[in-house]
């Protein structure tokens, strides 16, 4: 009887531990899973980072060396003197702080009432602005450059901006956080004698600050990487954005390559400044806005 409860009592202890050592190698399997993912993210952006470093000779020597020999910041002068990476970065910065701006207050205005506001054709229009996300961008390109070229918007800021004052995700993002605020708040702002607009700005925006930021984010990067609409609006280099400067930069010293790299890592800052001061909103904001449909 004993040798029975010791031999089940060893079996089950063997049975513990194979599971123990199946989920710790599964578990260590997904992490080193997870680092390869990341370094393959990261590398790029070394690579990129180490030889804007480097001087012309050492990169054509080493072009795979992470380890500049020696450093130089000659690249860096050369990018803002003759790349003029600091005039473009002004004017992406000018560009894509006005279309953050207007389109947070237009989506979430639409977004509001689309929420909250019972008016005949509500769901039916939803959809149609849900459609719109299908339509790819080539799609509506040449019309819109025909629309801004018959207005006299070529060439100009508005002509830029404009096309982005409004997005069907934007909208579909802060409808979503909208509907999992609780409608007594609202109906208290009702009953302290606030009106539709004063309710939305007092009351619905501050609490929908994480979805917000997070559509904020989501805008600002968009504008920043925007080429190809700037490309065919624009003729004037003094008003292209980075994107574009890039590029011009690039065809002009195709073989200064680690000026180009110097030109991209200044480009690349104010984008991953903007991350690490919003991550935790970004998170917050997508959780939040996906709990109800």
């Amino acid at each position: 009887m004993e040798r029975a409860m010791t031999s089940e009592l060893s079996s089950s202890s063997k049975s513990r531990a194979g599971a123990w050592i199946a989920r710790r190698s599964f578990l260590l399997l997904i992490y080193l899973l997870l680092v390869i993912l990341a370094f393959s993210m990261i590398f790029p952006y070394l690579w990129m980072l180490a030889n804007s470093f480097k001087s012309r000779t050492d990169f054509f020597t080493n072009p795979y060396s992470l380890i500049p020999m020696p450093p130089t910041l000659s690249t860096y002068q050369d990018a803002l003197n003759i790349g003029r990476m600091n005039v473009y970065m002004v004017n992406s910065l000018l560009y894509a702080g006005t279309v953050l701006l207007v389109q947070l207050f237009i989506n979430s205005l639409a977004a509001y009432a689309f929420a909250r506001v019972d008016f005949p054709g509500r769901e039916a229009l939803f959809l149609a602005v849900l459609a719109t996300l299908m339509l790819p961008g080539s799609v509506t390109l040449i019309p819109t450059f025909l629309i801004a070229h018959a207005l006299g918007l070529t060439n100009t800021f508005w002509g830029v901006v404009i096309p982005g004052f409004a997005s069907a995700f934007g909208i579909f993002l802060l409808r979503q956080f909208f509907l999992n605020i609780p409608r007594e708040l609202e109906d208290a702002a009702w009953i302290d004698g606030s009106g539709f607009f004063s309710t939305y700005w007092r009351i619905m925006v501050p609490l929908a600050k994480p979805a917000m930021v997070t559509l904020g984010v989501f805008i600002f990067l968009s504008e920043w990487s925007s080429f190809v609409w700037p490309l065919i609006v624009l003729s004037d280099w003094k008003k292209y954005p980075v994107t574009v400067g890039i590029a011009l930069f690039r065809d002009v010293n195709a073989i200064d390559w680690p000026s180009v790299f110097a030109g991209s890592t200044i480009v690349s800052f104010p984008i991953i400044i903007l991350f690490i001061i919003a991550q935790e909103y970004i998170i917050g904001g997508i959780s939040l806005s996906g709990l109800k449909g």
